[in-house]
């Protein structure tokens, strides 16, 4: 692998072992590139044009490299059975709203560049309907959203000033490498393992309650 990038870099006159360091430290962290941010920009176009070069290097730690050059991103996934984000169930609900939101939008033409703009108002009224679960409060919702931005799956648009706890952002298209295509089946699922363990916590109350009840009788 360093004998490549050694070959790579002597043929180059633009880049140099400091420049791929970069580069797949940045995505590494940011877990997707986009060519229209100024921050990626750079490293995009650089792992762009030696592809194959950080696909052997990122297959030769687990991950898989996605090249969306269409749409302007590239990314990476871990392999296998960890490709699975390890997420907190009102995570995973929201993200499987998120991928539901995406499509709506993609069906009704709504996606400029990609992006699919929504809201948080939007996103919390969804999972609400889907799932019949209360919904996050305001600090977790910040949380959930943050980890989101962070692993490059919404971006978060200016404060809304007429309404500032209703945060404006835009789905991004990487949302359908993280989410695969049964997400509904995804979401009737974690759906209905929690009212199983709900259903389940509540029979063994009530047999506690009864066992105290017989006691004291």
């Amino acid at each position: 692998m360093l004998g490549d990038l050694q070959k790579i870099i002597s043929r180059s006159d633009k880049y140099a072992a400091g420049d791929f360091t970069h580069a797949a430290n940045l995505l590494l962290t940011h877990q997707f590139l986009h060519a229209d941010r100024p921050s990626h920009r750079d490293s995009y176009f650089l792992i762009a044009s030696h592809i194959d070069y950080f696909k052997n290097l990122f297959e030769a730690i687990g991950w898989s490299v996605i090249y969306q050059p269409d749409e302007a991103y590239l990314g990476i996934l871990p392999q296998g059975e960890e490709r699975n984000l390890k997420l907190r169930l009102d995570e995973s609900l929201l993200l499987l709203c998120l991928r539901q939101q995406y499509e709506e939008k993609l069906e009704n033409f709504e996606v400029d560049s990609g992006r699919a703009f929504t809201s948080s108002n939007a996103l919390l009224s969804l999972y609400e309907n889907l799932t019949g679960k209360e919904i996050p409060n305001e600090t977790r919702l910040k949380e959930i959203l943050a980890l989101f931005a962070r692993h490059g799956v919404i971006e978060r648009g200016k404060p809304n000033e007429t309404e500032p706890k209703n945060i404006l952002f835009a789905i991004l298209p990487t949302i359908r490498q993280v989410v695969v295509e049964d997400y509904i089946g995804q979401l009737e699922a974690l759906c209905d393992t929690e009212n199983s363990r709900d259903a389940l916590n509540e029979t063994e109350e009530q047999a506690e309650e009864q066992e105290t009840d017989n006691e004291t009788a």
